[in-house]
């Protein structure tokens, strides 16, 4: 159900989790998407709270845990606020970093997400595009819920070193829309805007042709 890997560098222990198996979304790069459609999924479900005391007891000295949109989008997980609230009781708590569409939560959750992020945290939204763009790739991705997601937790979190990213991912249907959605970002409150190319997972008729990536940073202001 959870995928999980350490990785250590220096004075960095950092937990990649997966908190449920919960995702709304059917990326067609993602393997939960092609694992449903070979009739391999495992089942749907949480991770049990006495597995994630475990894993963050203080004997194991996390200093960064990472909800990474692996196999699940985090923000559908039924736990993880509760996770957030049992880190925020541990004394060397680690610093968060959560990956996310922002697709499908209502206001409320959003504040009480925020009530519960400390100051060195990280929210990433995975937005590729822009209303017309985004669902193309994150399959059944509702763009008012995503600008809702992202004006909220703007309105109700805002650390002193900043901590919401747009993480756009860069395909051949949406690479014009670059210098657009930069200033969207900046507009919203981002602290960063991150443009990346398309990876291995990338299906062919979406990898990036029509420009290179140099080209595409000259599209991109400083922020």
């Amino acid at each position: 159900m959870q995928g999980l890997n350490w990785s250590l560098n220096g004075d960095t222990r950092r937990l990649n989790i997966d908190s449920s198996s919960r995702c709304n979304l059917s990326c067609p790069g993602c393997g939960r998407t092609r694992s449903i459609a070979a009739g391999t999924n495992g089942s749907i479900e949480d991770m049990p709270m006495e597995y994630f005391k475990a894993l963050v007891r203080p004997e194991n000295k996390i200093t960064d845990l990472t909800y990474n949109f692996a196999l699940s989008d985090p923000i559908y997980s039924g736990v993880i606020l509760d996770q957030i609230a049992h880190l925020n009781t541990l004394d060397d708590r680690p610093r968060i970093q959560v990956s996310t569409n922002a697709s499908g939560r209502k206001p409320k959750w959003w504040i009480k997400f925020a009530s519960l992020l400390g100051q060195r945290d990280r929210v990433d939204f995975a937005i590729d595009g822009l209303e017309d763009t985004n669902h193309i790739y994150r399959v059944n991705a509702k763009w008012d819920s995503v600008m809702l997601g992202a004006k909220t937790l703007r309105e109700n979190w805002n650390p002193p070193n900043g901590g919401m990213v747009w993480r756009y991912v860069i395909f051949e249907h949406n690479y014009h829309q670059v210098p657009e959605a930069q200033k969207l970002a900046k507009e919203l409150g981002f602290n960063k805007f991150r443009a990346i190319v398309g990876d291995k997972r990338t299906p062919k008729h979406m990898i990036l042709k029509s420009k290179t990536w140099e080209e595409v940073e000259v599209d991109l202001s400083e922020m």
